[in-house]
């Protein structure tokens, strides 16, 4: 297992448990924070796969509780567009200069939540090939960058269907995306038996923070769920463009 202290066992539990939290009110959020605050004390290598270990978990804890919400018509396009869209994604990361491309990804991110933050909204719901090319834009950034997230984020919260089904409807699509990104992972052998134990030990604070949010997000009304999860959109895509700037 890692050699940590105790204070630094406590800041990874505190971290989890901080990072559930936000996951339990947004249904996203968790692999940015928690990977920010734990490489603070573990090396990146040790900390990514098992991070998607615990959005797996996470997703598969939290999804009995509103499978009966999510879009699974969206899902669907959404899911085939990012499976086509991921491996010219990892071509793009392999023949152009990953800075500039993650600049304009995020820069676009930003105006796009900034737009729905000042009241903006599609006149329309996406049809069938929009929507699958929603998903595509999602695929290729996730492969460019490992942050498709914010497109599918976009395509929910614009939707008319309401906070309880794009939120429930992201919980089942990043299951999808981190059971599809721990293939790769278990591939390149990842994976190791410190993963597995060091996941295990942090299941009970990663448990206690979505459970903890869930609570927060059913006494939310619909406005300040939105605004929440444009502020947290905001804060995802401003350290990805202040990344790839410095």
């Amino acid at each position: 297992m890692f050699e940590l202290g105790f204070f630094e066992w406590a800041w990874v539990a505190a971290s989890i448990f901080a990072a559930g939290v936000v996951r339990g009110i947004a249904g996203f959020g968790f692999s940015l924070i928690v990977t920010v605050l734990l490489t603070l004390v573990l090396p990146p290598a040790q900390v990514v796969p098992v991070v998607l270990l615990w959005e797996i978990a996470a997703s598969i804890g939290h999804l009995p509780f509103v499978y009966r919400e999510v879009d699974w018509k969206s899902l669907g396009w959404l899911t085939s567009g990012m499976l086509l869209g991921t491996p010219l994604g990892v071509w793009m990361l392999t023949c152009l200069p990953p800075a500039p491309m993650c600049a304009v990804i995020n820069g676009t991110v930003i105006v796009f939540a900034l737009m729905l933050l000042r009241g903006s909204k599609p006149r329309r719901s996406p049809g069938r090939l929009e929507t699958a090319l929603i998903g595509m834009s999602g695929g290729v950034i996730n492969g460019a960058s490992a942050n498709g997230g914010p497109p599918v984020i976009l395509f929910f919260l614009s939707s008319p269907a309401g906070a309880a089904v794009g939120r429930a409807s992201l919980i089942a699509y990043f299951l999808l995306t981190d059971s599809w990104a721990s293939l790769f992972c278990w591939q390149n052998g990842l994976f190791t038996l410190d993963s597995w134990l060091f996941m295990a030990l942090m299941l009970p604070p990663l448990a206690l923070g979505v459970a903890l949010g869930s609570r927060f997000f059913r006494g939310l009304d619909e406005e300040k769920f939105k605004k929440l999860v444009l502020l947290l959109l905001l804060a995802v895509a401003g350290a990805g463009l202040l990344k790839a700037l410095f």
